[in-house]
């Protein structure tokens, strides 16, 4: 940072900086208020149908696995793989906020019904993310398996 900017920011007010702080970390409230906002069965698998047009998968099949308990954990990591494919070739922010919803559904199955961590990251790294789902998706079947991930997460060292 040049001196001016230093001295630009040394006459901001504290409300001014938290407003830029905020602005930089907006990313993450935006990506979580859309996984909210495709948070329905029916509109995630019309935007999921969307996206798999071309292979011939269906995105209904793709949410009743990962909604049901009985789903074997080899079914979940391929959803998991198909949703991180999908992400990277979304073309729009809703068809992206989907395809990252599918894999977070996909990650909290494992968790929630098999006790398995299915992703490189910690479980407990997600968790704020998983109670904010459970406690807030509009739809009560995709509510329930991050309800079912959080309640069978890991306990944290003290």
């Amino acid at each position: 940072m040049s001196d001016i900017d230093i001295s630009l920011l040394d006459h901001c007010t504290g409300r001014q900086l938290r407003e830029l702080l905020g602005l930089a970390s907006a990313s993450t409230q935006v990506t979580r208020n859309w996984l909210l906002e495709v948070g329905d069965s029916e509109q995630l698998e019309g935007l999921l149908a969307e996206m798999l047009a071309s292979t011939g998968e269906s995105g209904g099949a793709l949410l009743r696995n990962v909604c049901s308990p009985d789903t074997p954990l080899e079914v979940l990591i391929a959803i998991k793989s198909t949703a991180k494919r999908l992400a990277v070739a979304a073309g729009a922010p809703a068809q992206k906020a989907a395809a990252t919803l599918l894999y977070h559904l996909a990650v909290a199955a494992a968790l929630g019904y098999h006790a398995q961590n299915i992703s490189s990251k910690e479980p407990t790294d997600r968790l704020s993310l998983y109670r904010e789902l459970a406690a807030e998706l509009s739809d009560d079947d995709l509510a329930a398996v991050f309800e079912k991930a959080v309640a069978n997460m890991p306990a944290t060292p003290a």
